[in-house]
């Protein structure tokens, strides 16, 4: 990611800090004014609704830290970046922005998982009639008969099945929550930019970096293939057995949400694929006006990052309440293994961090390490040191002999 990027997630999470520390400490004066959602948050769900408050205030307080701390050092290496050179943030500063990110994720309101799934129905909505209209600027042919079909597609669902009502009962049960998403998407953005921030940084060194990037493709089809099961059952429910389906029998409206959830999953495990593909570094070149260009490395950080952190929590939130609801030991990993969010976020989080080392590869962005003795610096910035001490050395040198 660029530098401007880098600064302006830090300072994202410096404001949305502060928010949620304000939240926490509303809740903790104020019992009852946030809004807590048909379900507590996982923290909540813990340790109890007094204390996910002051949990809240000090997250809050942390992100702001981490937010201050990074620019900080940016402000301070803003000299050295001036010359080209990258400059990694401090290791143990990018993990507590992990860590504080996952807690501050951790206080969302609400199920996770089932208001990602349905705001990502809508987002692959987004992306198909987006690329829909770039193939029809490239291709007008081919262009108009992908929107035909679509068109036909979705006039066979609608005689089939209820879309009329499906958009004004999604409204309808979204009108209620407003206040529990807006505070929900204030924590979900916070806690995106701090691991945007961490992930995304391309400068990293050692061994533990070195063997991400280079099995980055084994752990992002990794992390792909995490999204099969859950597409698999729902397809079942096309034929007479199917998988993971409700008690009761599978009414058309139910079936048209559980096949467009399916359809949102398979296409998130595609755009997780897609890290370790060509298209992450270029746009195809059938798109109009931006094909072949490439991809803006911050635009596929952050998006990933902040799956991946809904991701992580959300599935420790489903073996919470699955296990806390005294199912079978059957029912648990079933469970796991249909919706293996828990396995799928983390996934995704080191492959994204191997993506976005991969767009900025060391050689083409030399590293400054923090350590100022001769081991932590880089061969470019020691041969600079050398040449300029030789020039030093060579003019004193000249001054003796007049």
């Amino acid at each position: 990611m660029r530098n401007r990027t880098r600064v302006a997630l830090l300072i994202l999470g410096v404001v949305l800090g502060a928010a949620v520390a304000l939240l926490g400490a509303i809740g903790l004066l104020f019992a009852g004014v946030v809004p807590t959602g048909v379900s507590p948050s996982l923290v909540s769900a813990v340790v109890g609704a007094p204390t996910a408050a002051v949990v809240s205030i000090a997250a809050g307080l942390a992100a702001m830290a981490v937010g201050v701390l990074g620019l900080r050092g940016r402000r301070a290496d803003a000299s050295v970046s001036a010359v080209g050179v990258t400059v990694a943030a401090p290791a143990g500063l990018r993990i507590i922005a992990v860590t504080v990110a996952l807690l501050v994720a951790a206080l969302i309101p609400g199920g996770i998982i089932p208001v990602a799934g349905y705001s990502f129905v809508l987002v692959v909505a987004g992306l198909v009639v987006a690329g829909l209209v770039l193939l029809t600027v490239r291709h007008p042919l081919i262009g108009a008969a992908g929107i035909l079909l679509v068109i036909g597609v979705v006039g066979f669902a609608a005689l089939r099945l209820p879309l009329g009502t499906f958009a004004p009962r999604v409204l309808e049960a979204l009108a209620p929550r407003f206040g529990e998403l807006t505070v929900s998407f204030v924590h979900l953005v916070a806690a995106g930019a701090l691991a945007a921030w961490a992930i995304g940084e391309p400068a990293v060194r050692g061994r533990f970096a070195a063997g991400v990037l280079r099995h980055r493709r084994a752990i992002t089809v990794a992390a792909a293939l995490c999204a099969l099961p859950y597409a698999f059952c729902r397809l079942t429910w096309l034929t007479p057995w199917p998988l993971f389906a409700p008690p009761a029998a599978l009414t058309p409206d139910v079936l048209m949400v559980g096949l467009l959830l399916g359809g949102a999953m398979l296409a998130a495990g595609l755009l997780t694929l897609a890290l370790c593909l060509p298209w992450a570094d270029r746009f195809p070149q059938w798109l109009g006006v931006v094909g072949g260009r490439p991809v803006p490395a911050g635009l596929a950080v952050i998006a990933a990052s902040v799956v991946a952190v809904m991701f992580t929590v959300g599935g420790v939130d489903l073996l919470r309440v699955a296990t806390t609801r005294g199912s079978l030991a059957v029912g648990v990993v079933e469970l796991m293994l249909v919706l293996p969010f828990w396995l799928w976020g983390p996934l995704l989080g080191v492959a994204t961090w191997g993506y976005a080392m991969h767009r900025g590869r060391p050689e083409e962005r030399p590293v400054v390490p923090r350590a100022i003795g001769d081991r932590g610096l880089s061969d470019t910035l020691r041969a600079r040191a050398t040449a300029e001490l030789d020039a030093i050395e060579e003019r004193e040198v000249h001054r003796s002999r007049r």
